[in-house]
């Protein structure tokens, strides 16, 4: 992903590993070897199964989870890795906001102090300074100020949703991870809230990192799309190459279980089986296994991501792959 389009790069993440240590069994390797970079005042969607390594990915840039190699840069300035907290990734200006609206707010504490809390811990002030802010706030996500002292549980998911928004914004970051934060809510409160996100992205010049599973979200808000299996990137570009004419197998499967009326897509591929053990990933391409295609090659020897077709690709038989797929059809 390049940056002509939006300026500088606002978070560059190089060949980070997160590893998982399990009782009785072997580490599970959640993130391989990832290297993303987002320019700044973009949305990059990270899509994928469940179990491909979305979240933790987008956990590790926060700080939330260690990472056990690789850099995290944002604006140039490399964090601490390792040891990362939250509060790091914070103060760097990153944020996150979650899909359990309602368990990330604490029940006792009224919206307004909710909301004013990373301001007053950043920013050290007190009273009605943060009273002031948290209202400001408030009506920039679309919230009256007769919300400031009512708390989580008279508030409906949606409206819960743009108080967490709302907390991110208070710590004035320049970044900030969506994990499934669309997902949980009806579709009509769902569009409210993406049509929200882009507009304070355009008025806040904020970039997005969106963990979503929600093709139609990410049509919607994303300007990039990465493409995670089992801990491993195999595709990434802009969101309409990647989604409207998908080249990876893998990517191929994801958008063709989207279901469409009445427009043309191109071909698909029905992954076969079930996804592997992140514990235990095949050798080679961690997708052999269900892939139509499999050659010999894929199943000993990882392939690199490599532009093709305005994207990257990580596929042995990319090439021959789309020649036999160009005229369409299903396999």
């Amino acid at each position: 992903m390049t940056s002509e389009a939006h300026g500088s790069i606002a978070l560059s993440v190089d060949d980070l590993v997160v590893r998982f240590k399990r009782p009785r069994a072997s580490d599970v390797q959640a993130i391989s070897n990832v290297s993303i970079s987002l320019p700044a005042r973009s949305t990059l969607a990270l899509i994928g199964e469940s179990g491909s390594g979305k979240s933790t990915f987008a956990r590790a840039v926060c700080g939330l989870v260690p990472s056990t190699m690789g850099r995290v840069q944002v604006a140039g300035v490399e964090l601490q890795q390792g040891g990362m907290t939250a509060r790091d990734a914070g103060a760097a200006g990153i944020q996150m906001v979650v899909q359990d609206s309602g368990g990330a707010l604490n029940p006792r504490w009224p919206i307004w102090r909710i909301i004013s809390e990373p301001y007053r811990l950043m920013q050290k002030r007190r009273g009605t300074e943060l009273r002031t802010l948290a209202a400001k706030i408030l009506d920039d996500i679309g919230l009256p100020a007769e919300f400031l002292d009512r708390y989580p549980h008279q508030l409906s998911g949606g409206q819960r949703q743009r108080v967490n928004i709302a907390r991110a914004l208070a710590a004035e970051p320049t970044i900030i991870a969506l994990d499934e934060a669309v997902s949980a809510l009806d579709l009509s409160v769902r569009n409210e809230i993406l049509g929200l996100l882009s507009r304070l992205k355009q008025s806040r010049e904020l970039t997005y990192l969106f963990i979503t599973h929600d093709m139609g979200a990410v049509v919607q808000i994303a300007t990039h799309v990465a493409v995670l299996y089992l801990g491993k990137l195999v595709e990434n570009g802009p969101v309409r190459e990647v989604v409207q004419q998908p080249k990876h197998p893998y990517t191929r499967a994801l958008v063709g279980a989207v279901p469409t009326i009445g427009k043309p897509r191109a071909a698909t591929v029905v992954a076969q089986g079930e996804a592997d053990d992140a514990g235990a990933p095949p050798p080679g391409c961690r997708f052999h296994r269900r892939c139509p295609f499999v050659a010999d090659v894929c199943r000993t020897t990882v392939p690199e991501l490599t532009a093709y077709s305005g994207r990257q690709v990580a596929c042995h038989r990319i090439q021959e792959i789309d020649d036999l797929l160009s005229e369409g059809g299903r396999t």
